[in-house]
């Protein structure tokens, strides 16, 4: 699983996700630390925190999870990464990786997550959209919470991932 690779480092130092003290480039984090499982940002550019000092919006929809990091990143507004563990079984993702801000531009994220997702932008004049990709064994989503956008992986456990594909390939000619 892709998601067990990820392996950040917050003192690297080098930007390879953009400046993250420009709110515009938290999108671009989120598909590298995310996606690519990988997030490089200069010194001082996020500082770890507990998962509790997470604000009580994000907190709740996060649920309880067994471990995991957290960083605060210093952008205009609030902004957070995190990369949580839970306890596998039916239903649950083992992996959540997300960023969410108060400051994002919901619509520009929504573009770039799509494309990476995808490969193509469509209309957009929702709130929030979910991409399931079974094939690669994750579900991304870019959604609102309170006053937060919050651009989301939730990892497929094993069970959860045949089921999907198999859903998939019941419904594709």
């Amino acid at each position: 699983m892709i998601a067990a690779a990820i392996a950040f480092s917050m003192a690297l130092s080098g930007v390879s996700s953009g400046n993250v003290t420009n709110i515009d480039n938290l999108p671009k984090l989120f598909t590298a630390a995310c996606l690519d499982g990988q997030a490089r940002l200069s010194a001082g550019a996020a500082n770890p925190v507990s998962f509790a000092k997470l604000p009580s919006i994000l907190r709740d929809r996060l649920g309880r999870p067994s471990s995991g990091q957290v960083w605060q990143l210093n952008t205009s507004g609030r902004a957070y990464l995190y990369v949580l563990n839970y306890d596998s079984h039916r239903g649950v993702s083992p992996k959540i990786c997300g960023v969410a801000a108060d400051e994002m531009n919901l619509q520009s994220a929504l573009a770039t997550v799509e494309m990476r997702v995808v490969g193509t932008i469509g209309p957009h004049g929702l709130r929030g959209t979910q991409w399931m990709q079974p094939q690669d064994g994750y579900e991304a989503t870019v959604t609102t919470a309170a006053e937060f956008k919050v651009l989301q992986i939730n990892w497929l456990n094993d069970s959860d991932r045949a089921t999907a594909l198999h859903e998939v390939h019941a419904v594709t000619p």
